[in-house]
């Protein structure tokens, strides 16, 4: 084919299931399952949305053979029979759209909830603690070994009989029960399953798969997920996995879907940060290809589309699987064929997808804020007949004023315009963005969504007028039917004997580097750590000074351990519970946890300051229009909300325009 993405987009075959086309959703945990383990309308509606949006084949999250070992609370399961109908409904959906799906099966064993949830003793190749909650498993018997291969061999019936289209078995990441016996530094056993040698690490792998093939017959595709490289002491390498694809191809595999790392709390090496770089396990991938003659899929941090294409291009891989990218966009591949690759919203790498899991029991993404929410917040795309207003029958919608052209603003203007309102977009400066400049020159990830963002309103049919203050006059002056403010939060700047000396700057102002060596940042929220990187990156000497107890917490451990992880490179000094006392022009008198009054040297002192919500404007204007249906969302409403607080939030406001 000639077209950009090609190969991408080209037709594929895993064993005797066809795909329209090489790009595979990944396997992802959304915990969004019945309490049975059953997927719910919520789950069929996720992954109906990748579906629909031209996703050759969606591989559904760890679906569970033993409904007493759930992985997590929300989990999947195709344990019992009770669960077949279930998932035949979620097959059905993705099949209306013209996707192939399968579930990636999968026992807990060491590291499933089954004693926390229901009493009964975790399995693992050896007495290893869960990566989750520390608690240690039980050396699985061989008696036990066989029953846990009954239960593969009964849920593939279950797969077969639910209509899915194959069955991808989990073996990677050094976890979980067929997992744990393929990593070394988790396997002690010294019996047949040693974990001393290859083929005992593989042998529970080839009897799984040989109790599956024996209900499932050989034209029925089974994908076999595996570490490439466990990036662990002790963990398996690259040519160990290479060295036995042979033996698992005999077995019956008829693909592998080649992944990397091992897990922990944080997925820290399987769901990579955006400073491990990209494409991290394709030549895991490669190794794998090169020793066997069944389609491979490669996986992990193939965000840019033409990256992915060229793994394709340079016979790396055969298909490429897609996890957070297709959260960002479940329109990806659509968009592709359709040539216009850069409309697809891009994934910033943020891990709101990870840290919600934690926090809300469901995935959701920072950058698209349907995600997960497919059935609540469904924004037409014209106007509904109800919109019209008679006084103005050929207008579509309704006159829509937004306030603020930052990521809530501009998010609210683009889908209300998509969704037939009128719209006019005012922004005080001369240009939009908001305070997401900033944050993009700082956190260099964040600048794919800004210009995404950018380009969709210039697409769009709003209209923008910056330069333009939004007094309650002006807005009164446009008619409006709702008003919608998104003007930013209020920087509140910490009041500090000494902060009108000349080398103290007030705010955070990426384009003003402070002149002299060292710099002590005084505020520790997400802005301001993101800020001290890129000063230190710049070869500064930065100290940072935050009077709670935790610096970034406006986001969720993984994000904030991945910035640990950098301050750490970067040499950045971080002080938290300290209180400071005042600046003199030597430097900041400050009193550290548990310590006395000390002074840091520092060339120039910055004040973060904190962001609280600013309901100001919004107040003027519903004191000034009466009647007039007023909305604030983004910073103004939230203080620091980020991204994820507000597309959020314009998404649910749109919502209430209907």
């Amino acid at each position: 084919m000639s077209a950009p993405f090609g190969h991408l987009l080209s037709p594929g075959r895993i064993g005797a299931m066809t795909t329209r086309n090489r790009i595979v959703m990944s396997p992802m945990e959304t915990m969004y399952g019945t309490p049975e383990g059953h997927p719910s309308e919520r789950t069929i509606a996720y992954f109906a949305a990748r579906a629909a949006g031209g996703v050759g084949l969606v591989t559904v999250g760890a679906t569970g053979i033993d409904p007493l070992h759930p992985e997590t609370p929300g989990g999947l399961q195709i344990g019992t029979d009770d669960a077949i109908a279930a998932h035949r409904e979620l097959v059905t959906a993705v099949h209306e759209h013209g996707a192939r799906i399968q579930p990636q099966v999968v026992h807990a064993g060491p590291d499933g909830l089954g004693p926390e949830l229901h009493g009964v003793t975790s399995l693992g190749p050896s007495v290893i603690p869960s990566y989750l909650t520390g608690r240690p498993s039980a050396e699985v018997t061989k008696e036990q070994i066989a029953t846990v291969l009954d239960q593969f061999r009964a849920a593939a019936v279950r797969v077969r009989d639910a209509g899915y289209d194959g069955i991808e078995l989990h073996a990677a990441h050094g976890y979980m029960f067929l997992g744990s016996f393929l990593a070394p530094q988790r396997n002690r056993r010294g019996d047949r399953y040693r974990g001393t040698s290859v083929e005992g690490r593989a042998r529970v792998v080839l009897e799984a798969l040989a109790a599956i093939r024996a209900e499932v017959g050989t034209d029925f595709p089974i994908t076999l997920r595996i570490s490439g490289y466990e990036r662990v002491a002790a963990g398996r390498p690259v040519h160990d996995t290479a060295s036995i694809a042979p033996l698992l191809v005999e077995a019956g595999v008829d693909a592998f879907h080649v992944s990397g790392g091992v897990i922990d709390r944080l997925v820290t090496r399987m769901v990579n940060a955006a400073d491990d770089g990209d494409g991290l396990n394709v030549g895991a991938a490669a190794a794998v290809k090169e020793a066997v003659d069944v389609p491979v899929i490669a996986v992990g941090r193939l965000h840019d589309p033409v990256l992915a294409e060229s793994v394709l291009a340079d016979g790396r891989a055969d298909f490429v699987a897609l996890g957070r990218p297709l959260l960002a966009d479940p329109e990806l591949p659509r968009k592709l064929a359709a040539g216009e690759a850069e409309r697809v919203r891009r994934c910033i790498s943020c891990e709101n997808c990870i840290d919600t899991l934690e926090e809300k029991l469901a995935a959701e993404c920072a950058v698209n804020p349907l995600t997960g929410h497919e059935r609540e917040l469904v924004v037409p795309t014209s106007p509904a007949p109800y919109l019209v207003d008679p006084a103005r029958p050929n207008a579509p919608g309704r006159r829509v004023v937004v306030v603020g052209g930052g990521p809530a603003g501009m998010e609210t203007a683009w889908r209300a315009a998509a969704a037939g309102h009128q719209v006019v977009l005012l922004e005080r400066s001369p240009a939009l963005g908001g305070a997401l400049v900033a944050a993009s020159a700082v956190h260099p990830e964040n600048r794919p969504y800004l210009d995404w963002l950018l380009a969709e309103v210039d697409r769009s049919a709003v209209d923008v007028r910056t330069g333009t203050e939004a007094t309650p006059e002006v807005v009164a002056g446009l008619a409006p039917d709702a008003v919608v403010v998104a003007s930013g939060g209020e920087v509140v700047l910490p009041a500090v004997p000494g902060d009108d000396l000349p080398h103290v700057s007030r705010g955070l102002d990426p384009d003003r580097v402070p002149s002299g060596r060292r710099v002590v940042v005084v505020g520790g929220r997400l802005a301001a750590l993101e800020y001290a990187e890129m000063l230190a990156r710049a070869g500064r000497l930065v100290a940072m000074l935050e009077a709670g107890s935790e610096i970034a917490p406006e986001v969720g451990l993984k994000r904030r351990t991945e910035h640990f992880d950098r301050i750490d490179r970067l040499g950045i000094t971080v002080h938290v519970g300290c209180v400071v006392e005042r600046i003199s022009s030597d430097g900041v008198r400050y009193v550290p946890a548990r310590g006395t009054s000390r002074l840091l040297p520092a060339d120039a002192v910055v004040l973060a300051g904190t962001v609280v919500p600013s309901p100001a404007l919004a107040d003027a204007i519903v004191a000034r229009l009466a009647g007039v249906a007023v909305h604030t969302v983004g910073d103004a409403d939230l203080g620091p909300g980020l991204i994820r607080g507000a597309t959020g939030g314009a998404a649910r406001v749109l919502q209430s325009l209907f």
